[in-house]
């Protein structure tokens, strides 16, 4: 699991978010609050389905 309150490198970041889907991009760029591309990489690379994943991004930011 990472830990989002430890720093992190700006590039180890952009790196991450640039190797996410496209669609999951989009939603991280217009969400209400950021999301961790790591996080996000994260759980895509545990098995979880883009669909899925961009479904919760989604549904935490039209609350």
């Amino acid at each position: 699991m990472i830990n989002i309150l430890a720093p992190a490198p700006r590039i180890e970041i952009m790196h991450s978010f640039d190797a996410l889907p496209d669609r999951i991009r989009r939603a991280i760029a217009q969400a209400d609050f950021p999301f961790d591309p790591r996080e996000i990489a994260e759980r895509l690379a545990k098995g979880r389905r883009a669909t899925a994943v961009l479904r919760s991004i989604q549904k935490r930011t039209s609350l």
